[in-house]
């Protein structure tokens, strides 16, 4: 039987892991996917996704699923029809990229670049 003190720390051993293995491809919290601005964030709704166009119409998404296929990993949201996905293959620079899917069908592929937000005075 594991200790509740062993337990516990094998638990936060674990969490953090997880965590850092996700801040190592997810650097930036703010990408440029082509005309699109991309938030990603972690909340205490899980993985979040904040996306806007260039015309600053947004949409918000929350409890993103995280997964690893084949060399990649990623997360997903889902939104009626559509998926969104950030994606990167592991131990590679290739970057990272936004997929949109309409019913399964992949509508947009756009790499994600890192955004600096200009500071305000």
């Amino acid at each position: 039987m594991i200790k509740p003190l062993k337990k516990f720390l094998l638990t936060a051993i674990l969490t953090a892991s997880l965590i850092g293995a996700t801040a190592n491809h997810v650097k930036a919290e703010t990408y440029r996917a082509g005309e699109f601005t991309i938030t990603l964030g972690v909340g205490e709704n899980g993985n979040t996704y904040r996306g806007c166009d260039a015309k600053s119409k947004c949409i918000d998404l929350k409890d993103g699923t995280s997964w690893r296929d084949n060399g990649y990993r990623g997360i997903t949201w889902e939104n009626g029809d559509y998926t969104y996905s950030v994606s990167w293959r592991e131990n590679s620079n290739e970057g990272m990229y936004l997929n949109i899917y309409n019913k399964g069908k992949r509508i947009l592929r756009r790499k994600l670049v890192a955004y600096a937000q200009p500071t305000q005075s």
